[in-house]
């Protein structure tokens, strides 16, 4: 994220066209199964057909399971619904999921702070408290109570506060820290972000691996894409460069998949709904990456190449997350 790494050099800003329209630096399992399929999925549910009604039965009539498949849309949310594997990976390869159904952060996989390789970043703010840099690019600080888990998901929720000097926003951000790394492999999260047209700065990232990947961070501007619209994704290490493509639809609307595949030191891939949009091969880390999922808010330090907050800003804004998953690669793709 710009405001977690202000040593860094400023990076490259590349636009690129979308063809057509396509941040810096177990869970409970359900019959119910969330199938991708384009704009639409299918809710498949396995039940039991019970002839005299007792449970105890449900051995005598296993042959009589129907599959029922239920036509719905993608910009419903609900937490318990597992993503489908990406194009060529399998559920065995599958080594890190949560769906964030339970009461609360799974912490045996997440710390509810934003870290790296040196620790939680505390700057001026005290345990349990985590926080960018103040007077940075970031209005906002860290605040564990400001996320939750639940039937519906992961929600991280920013709103105003003035508790710490040099903050004006509190908000959430959890990582792998110290619980979970991959040292490549393909990760991916569906999620909806908020409205970012008024400084709000979701993102989608990994950390300590020697450089910062980010999937997705919401929220910047382009000259010819709505800011709700600007899929935004980085590769941080000896250069820093940033992209951004088109969405096509409004990002804020309903939920869609974010996905990375790493293959150290040889590539990086960056997905939108199953779709490949960046490819990069140059400096590309070889160290195990964490995952972070932080919403924040950008102020007016930002406002030459970020959305920032001011009056307008609506009191709070949500990110929602139903699923982040890991696999790890193949043999076959292991170059």
């Amino acid at each position: 994220m710009v405001g977690s790494r202000p040593h860094l050099p400023r990076r490259n800003i590349v636009e690129v066209s979308s063809l057509g329209h396509g941040r810096l630096s177990g869970p409970r399992r359900f019959a119910l199964r969330l199938v991708s399929g384009g704009d639409h999925c299918n809710r498949i549910l396995v039940k039991p057909s019970l002839r005299g009604g007792h449970m105890k039965s449900i051995s005598k009539y296993i042959s009589l399971i129907t599959l029922m498949i239920v036509s719905c849309d993608t910009s419903g949310g609900g937490g318990g619904s597992s993503l489908p594997p990406p194009a060529g990976y399998t559920t065995s390869q599958l080594i890190f999921e949560d769906t964030f159904t339970g009461h609360s952060l799974d912490s045996t996989k997440w710390i509810p702070a934003i870290a790296d390789q040196n620790g939680i970043w505390r700057q001026s703010v005290p345990s349990p408290y985590s926080a960018m840099n103040a007077g940075g690019f970031d209005a906002e600080y860290f605040d564990p109570a400001q996320i939750s888990t639940g039937p519906s998901g992961l929600k991280i929720v920013a709103t105003r506060s003035n508790r710490f000097a040099g903050y004006t926003w509190k908000s959430g951000a959890i990582c792998t820290h110290g619980k979970f790394t991959f040292a490549g492999g393909y990760a991916q999260i569906r999620m909806k972000q908020p409205d970012v047209s008024t400084g709000g700065w979701p993102g989608f990232w990994h950390l300590e691996g020697g450089a910062e990947i980010d999937t997705q961070e919401g929220g910047f501007l382009s000259s010819s894409v709505s800011a709700n619209a600007v899929l935004a994704n980085a590769l941080l290490a000896a250069t820093n460069e940033q992209r951004f493509f088109d969405a096509g639809v409004d990002l804020s609307a309903g939920y869609h998949v974010w996905g990375m595949e790493y293959i150290p030191g040889v590539s990086i891939k960056f997905y939108f709904d199953g779709v490949l949009k960046r490819t990069v091969t140059e400096n590309v880390p070889t160290g195990a990456m964490t995952l972070l999922i932080s919403l924040s808010i950008a102020n007016s330090s930002a406002s030459g190449w970020h959305t920032a907050y001011d009056s307008s800003t609506p009191a709070t804004l949500v990110l929602e997350v139903t699923d982040v998953q890991v696999y790890h690669l193949s043999m076959d793709r292991q170059h």
